[in-house]
C-alpha cells in the first residue's frame, strides 16, 4: 500500500515539472521590412549553434498560414539569437541601418510561440529617408501624404508608400538601398491632390542620386498642392490661337488684294503656310504628331524669326526692291539652329513633349533661344537697313514717306520685343552657367518669350489692319504721270547744257547731301522727268552721273600734284563723296581701277614723262 502511495506521489511531482517546462518554442516572423528580398532563405542564429548564421537546423519555413517559422528544442531554456539570410553580412539592424543589439531568450518569460519583427537588414543599410520639412498652410485637415515614383509605377495612393508621422510631429518614409536612383513627386492620394511648384504651375519631377553606402535623408518642402493653389496665373492658348486666326485673315486679304504683284505674293503665301501651320499645331488637330514632336514648342520658336524675315522681305517688296538672296544667310542659320536643337532633343531617350514638360536639358533650351534670339534680331536689322538704302527715285514722293513712316514704327516696336526675348535669354544663360536646377526662373523665361511673342502678335495684327493699304509695291512715277513721251533731241541737248553749267562751271556735284530733288528744283523740273532725262542723255542713273563727275574731279587734282599736299581721302572729300566705301566702289565703277592701282599707273606715267 505504501508503495502505491509512493509512485502516486513521485508520478505527480514528475507531471507537474513537466508542465513547467516548455516542450518546444515556436519563432515566428510577423513583420519584415517593406522592401525585404522575399526569395531569399532566413535563418536563425544564436548561442545556440555556435553562431552559425546558415544553419539548416534552424531555417525559417512556411506555416499554413504564410508565416516564416521555426521550431526550437525544449532543452534551450535560455540564450541570446538573431536572424540572418544565410550571412553575417545580411544580418538583421535597426530600421535606420545600425547595428542591432542580440535577442534574448528566457524560457521562464516566454510562452510557446514566439513573435518576431524584423525592421531592416544591414547589408540594405543605404537608405534614402524623405522627410517632409514644409507642408503649405493651405493643406487640407487630415490629409494623408503618399510618396509617387519610377518605384511602384507612379501609383499616388499606393498605402505602402504612405508617409508615416514622427515623434517630432513630421512626416516620413525610408526606401531601402535597393532603390538607389529615383524620381518622385508628393501627393495627397491622387492625380489631381499632386504638388506644383509655388506659381501654381505643373511642378516636374524630383530626382535624386543616393551617393553613399550609408543611410541618407531628402529634406521636401512641398510649395502647393494644384487641387488647393489659390493664386492666378494667366494662359494663353486661347487668345493666341484668335490672334493666329486673326493673322490669317489679314493675310489672305493682303495677299487677295496684291494677286498681280507676284514677288509680294510669294513672300505672303509662305507667311500664310507659316501661320496655318503653327495655328494648327496650336489647337488639338494633327494630336500625335503634335505629342511626337513637343507640342509646337520648336515651331514657336520657327515662326517668330521668320515673321521678322518675312517682313523685311515684304519691305523689300513694297519698295521694288525684291532680292531674296539677301536673306539666304539668315534663313540657312535659322534652319542650321532649328535642326541642331532638334537634333539635340531626339538624341535623348524621352519623348519631346515630355522633355519640355519636365524643364529637362536647359543647355539645350538656351542653345534654342540663342539661334530664336540672333534670327529674330538680324531679320530686324536687315530691315532696319534696307529701309535707309532703298533707292526710291523713280517711286511716288508722297507714298514713300508714309510707308517708310509706317516701317520706321514696325521697326521701333520690333526692337523693344527682341530686347523682351534678349531678356529670356540673359535669364536662361544664368540657369546654365550658376548650374541651378530653379524651375520658377525656368518658368520666367519661358513666359517672357510667351508673352512677348504675344505681344508681338497683337502689334502686327493691329499694324497690318492699320497700314494694310500701304502693303503693296509702290507706284512708280510714271504710272501715274502722263509725260511719258520720249523727250526730243532739242530738249536733250538743251538739258545737257543746263547740266554742264550746274555740275562743270558751278561744281555742284562738292555738295555731300546733294539729291534728285535738288538738281530737279534748280531746274524747274518735276523729278520724275529729270531722271527720264538723265537716262536718255547720258544712259545712267542720276547717282552715276554724279559719282562720275567727282571720279572725274578726284582724277584731274591728283594729276596736278594734290596728291602729294594732301591725303587721296580727304580729295574725294572734297569733291563729294561722303564715305571711303562709295568713294572706293564709285570710282572702281567708273574707272575699272582700284584708287591705289590708278596712283600706282599714275606715278609710272609720271616718270615715263620725266
Amino acid at each position: 500500500m505504501n508503495y502505491y502511495r509512493l509512485i502516486t506521489y513521485f508520478t505527480s511531482i514528475l507531471f507537474f515539472c513537466q508542465t513547467l517546462q516548455v516542450d518546444a518554442v515556436n519563432f515566428v516572423i510577423k513583420n519584415l521590412p517593406l522592401h525585404h528580398p522575399h526569395n531569399e532563405t532566413l535563418f536563425l542564429v544564436g548561442s545556440f549553434n555556435a553562431w552559425n548564421p546558415s544553419d539548416q537546423k534552424y531555417q525559417f519555413f512556411k506555416n499554413e498560414e504564410g508565416q516564416w517559422m521555426v521550431t526550437v528544442p525544449d532543452q534551450l531554456n535560455a540564450f541570446e539569437y538573431k536572424i540572418t539570410r544565410g550571412d553575417w553580412s545580411k544580418v538583421e539592424s535597426t530600421q535606420d541601418g545600425k547595428p542591432k543589439a542580440n535577442r534574448v531568450f528566457i524560457s521562464e518569460n516566454e510562452s510557446d510561440t514566439v513573435f518576431i519583427d524584423i525592421l531592416g537588414w544591414e547589408d540594405l543599410a543605404g537608405q534614402t529617408t524623405i522627410i517632409l520639412h514644409e507642408i503649405p498652410s493651405s493643406t487640407p485637415y487630415e490629409s494623408k501624404f503618399f510618396l509617387a515614383g519610377d518605384f511602384n509605377d507612379w501609383d499616388p495612393a499606393n498605402t505602402n508608400y504612405q508617409f508615416n508621422k514622427d515623434e517630432n510631429g513630421l512626416y516620413t518614409f525610408t526606401l531601402p538601398s535597393s532603390i538607389a536612383d529615383f524620381e518622385f513627386k508628393v501627393s495627397r492620394g491622387s492625380w489631381s491632390t499632386i504638388e506644383c511648384l509655388s506659381n501654381g504651375r505643373y511642378r516636374p519631377n524630383r530626382v535624386y542620386h543616393h551617393t553613399s553606402k550609408g543611410p541618407e535623408q531628402i529634406i521636401v518642402s512641398v510649395d502647393d498642392w494644384e487641387d488647393v493653389f489659390k493664386g492666378h496665373f494667366w494662359e494663353l492658348p486661347q487668345l493666341t490661337q484668335f490672334l493666329l486666326f486673326h493673322l490669317f485673315l489679314l493675310t489672305i486679304y493682303i495677299l487677295w488684294m496684291n494677286h498681280g504683284h507676284h514677288q509680294l505674293k510669294l513672300t505672303l503665301m509662305i507667311l500664310l503656310s507659316g501661320l496655318s501651320t503653327v495655328t494648327l499645331y496650336w489647337t488639338s488637330y494633327y494630336l500625335p504628331t503634335k505629342n511626337a514632336l513637343g507640342s509646337i514648342h520648336l515651331f514657336h520658336y520657327l515662326m517668330i524669326p521668320l515673321v521678322y524675315l518675312i517682313i523685311a522681305n515684304v519691305q523689300d517688296d513694297v519698295f521694288r526692291s525684291f532680292q531674296p538672296k539677301k536673306y539666304l544667310s539668315v534663313i540657312f542659320l535659322l534652319g542650321v539652329g532649328l535642326l541642331a536643337s532638334l537634333g539635340c532633343y531626339l538624341m535623348q531617350e524621352e519623348p519631346l513633349l515630355l522633355i519640355f514638360h519636365e524643364r529637362k536639358y536647359p543647355t539645350i533650351n538656351l542653345l534654342v533661344k540663342v539661334f530664336f534670339v540672333s534670327t529674330s534680331l538680324i531679320g530686324w536689322y536687315f530691315s532696319k537697313k534696307h529701309l535707309k538704302e532703298y533707292n526710291t527715285e523713280s517711286l511716288q514722293g508722297s507714298t514713300v514717306k508714309l510707308v517708310r513712316k509706317a516701317f520706321e514704327y514696325y521697326q521701333k516696336v520690333g526692337l523693344v520685343i527682341i530686347m523682351a526675348f534678349f531678356g529670356a535669354l540673359v535669364i536662361q544663360g544664368y540657369l546654365v552657367f550658376s548650374f541651378q536646377n530653379n524651375f520658377e526662373l525656368q518658368d520666367l523665361s519661358d513666359e517672357i518669350i510667351w508673352y512677348a511673342t504675344f505681344t508681338y502678335l497683337i502689334f502686327i495684327s493691329a499694324w497690318v489692319f492699320k497700314y494694310h493699304a500701304f502693303i503693296k509695291p509702290i507706284d512708280q512715277k510714271s504710272t501715274y504721270r502722263k509725260e511719258e513721251m520720249t523727250s526730243t533731241n532739242k530738249e536733250i541737248e538743251e538739258f545737257i547744257e543746263k547740266m554742264t553749267q550746274l555740275f562743270e562751271r558751278d561744281k555742284l556735284y562738292t555738295k555731300h547731301d546733294l539729291t534728285l530733288n535738288d538738281v530737279a528744283n534748280l531746274l524747274d523740273i518735276p523729278s520724275h522727268k529729270l531722271t527720264k532725262l538723265i537716262h536718255q542723255a547720258y544712259k545712267r542713273n542720276f547717282s552715276e552721273l554724279v559719282n562720275d563727275y567727282r571720279v572725274q574731279a578726284f582724277t584731274k587734282r591728283v594729276l596736278i600734284g594734290d596728291a602729294e599736299k594732301s591725303t587721296l581721302l580727304s580729295i574725294a572729300y572734297e569733291v563729294g563723296f561722303q564715305s571711303k566705301s562709295t568713294f572706293n566702289r564709285a570710282f572702281k565703277k567708273s574707272t575699272g581701277v582700284t584708287p591705289k592701282e590708278y596712283m600706282q599707273k599714275s606715278a609710272v606715267k609720271k616718270i615715263l614723262e620725266d
